[in-house]
């Protein structure tokens, strides 16, 4: 098991919402409202491990994280209807089921779109939280035309039908008791939801699978962009192993090598296309996504080498590179081997397929121009068959994962959940 200490539980729930947030703050904004309800209403109902009700608050913070694969989201967030929500809910379910260490609990987002009428029928441990999230998608499709003015009828009149009367009672005793809308207006909701959040606590095998997760979500804005960081990591391992690398530098490099192009979601899909030839502008916009990486890696994780990694993956030892234009001597050997493992990736990845000896060559012409490092472009070309092995591997595993999500969402919803590359 690698070393978890790089970053808290907490912060793994914030640094997942944000990179979603990088695609589309919307279903994120809105998911931390839903959030903070679901946390009241939890506390107010009592009975729920701390540590349990914090999960089931993080899963609503991402509840929607299917509507960025299969909806077209608006200002209005007018996929939150039964009929609509029926795609993004199905398809959040089956990726989180597959993807994270939520387990059956990624269930709850399969029936969050359904009235009490239907779930109560369900035989699922969780129902009572899928419930509550339906009833509080509601309010919040409310609050965000009336803000705390909305009228509480309607939960009173659909209570029984719509609605879990329980969950009716205790959003009345939160919103008249807790002055919850008050909160959600004012926005002093998020020091609470924060403070609440202090109590998630992953094993380092969750906390690392977490981290696995936020990778897979980058598929949501294209399958390749995981593909790529999966192909990098499996690089970078090799590479590290072949130069004997400390356990704790390997696993920096590996989480780095996971996360260093997590700055591309904020980048206009059209430039990440490459459909077409850059203009001096999609350069500049893109090369952008370095330092949205930077600053978004910095919030969150607890020692500055994994961030300083991924920060210095498009700069090269003769000073060519960016952002910063470092050279040789102000480049470690962490910094040096994702370089060379993100160049080796991006050559693997050219339209023109490419045989063993023109890759090897490509690496070594970068190394003998002083561009990439020697030693880490030796442990590729001397473990080239090792790494070419699990790469055929990680990634055959990771299309026939993709392929299973898509099947079995056109088998429950019909048609494609999105565009693929």
């Amino acid at each position: 098991m690698r070393a978890m200490d790089y970053i808290s539980s907490t912060n793994i729930c914030y640094l997942a919402c944000d990179t979603l947030g990088l695609i589309d703050k919307r279903p994120i904004t809105h998911g931390m409202r839903v959030a903070y309800m679901m946390m009241k209403l939890l506390e107010c109902k009592g009975g729920y491990d701390e540590y349990e009700a914090a999960e089931f608050v993080f899963l609503s913070m991402i509840h929607d994280i299917g509507a960025y694969r299969t909806n077209k989201i608006t200002d209005d967030l007018d996929y939150d209807t039964e009929t609509s929500g029926t795609a993004h809910a199905v398809y959040g379910a089956l990726f989180l089921k597959q993807v994270s260490p939520f387990g059956s609990r990624a269930d709850i987002i399969m029936y969050h779109h359904l009235p009490y009428s239907k779930v109560s029928r369900a035989n699922y441990e969780y129902s009572r939280i899928a419930m509550y999230l339906y009833l509080l998608e509601e309010v919040d499709s409310l609050f965000r035309q009336y803000g705390e003015a909305l009228d509480t009828k309607v939960f009173e009149e659909e209570s029984g039908n719509r609605f879990l009367p329980e969950a009716v009672t205790l959003l009345l005793r939160c919103i008249r008791q807790e002055n919850m809308l008050n909160k959600l207006e004012s926005g002093v909701y998020r020091q609470e939801l924060q403070k609440f959040m202090e109590n998630v606590l992953f094993t380092n095998e969750e906390k690392e699978n977490y981290i696995r997760f936020i990778m897979h979500c980058f598929s949501l804005k294209g399958r390749m962009r995981t593909l790529e960081a999966i192909m990098c990591s499996c690089i970078v391992d090799e590479i590290a192993e072949s130069m004997e690398l400390s356990g704790r530098e390997k696993d920096k490099l590996y989480y780095s090598a996971m996360l260093h192009d997590i700055g591309l979601l904020a980048i206009d899909p059209e430039i990440l296309k490459g459909n077409r030839k850059f203009t001096e502008e999609d350069r500049t916009a893109y090369r952008k996504h370095v330092e949205i990486g930077k600053t978004l890696l910095k919030k969150y994780f607890l020692v500055p080498d994994i961030v300083e990694i991924c920060a210095a993956h498009h700069e090269m030892l003769d000073g060519s590179g960016y952002p910063e234009g470092l050279k040789e001597d102000k480049i470690t050997e962490a910094q040096a081997i994702l370089q060379v493992a993100d160049n080796v990736t991006s050559v693997l990845n050219m339209k023109r397929k490419l045989s063993r000896t023109e890759i090897l060559s490509i690496l070594q012409v970068q190394a003998q121009r002083k561009r990439l490092n020697k030693k880490a472009v030796s442990g590729v070309t001397g473990n080239y068959d090792t790494i070419d092995n699990r790469l055929r591997t990680e990634t055959k595993e990771y299309l026939e994962m993709h392929v299973r999500i898509n099947n079995r969402y056109k088998r429950l919803v019909g048609g494609s959940a999105g565009d693929e590359e």
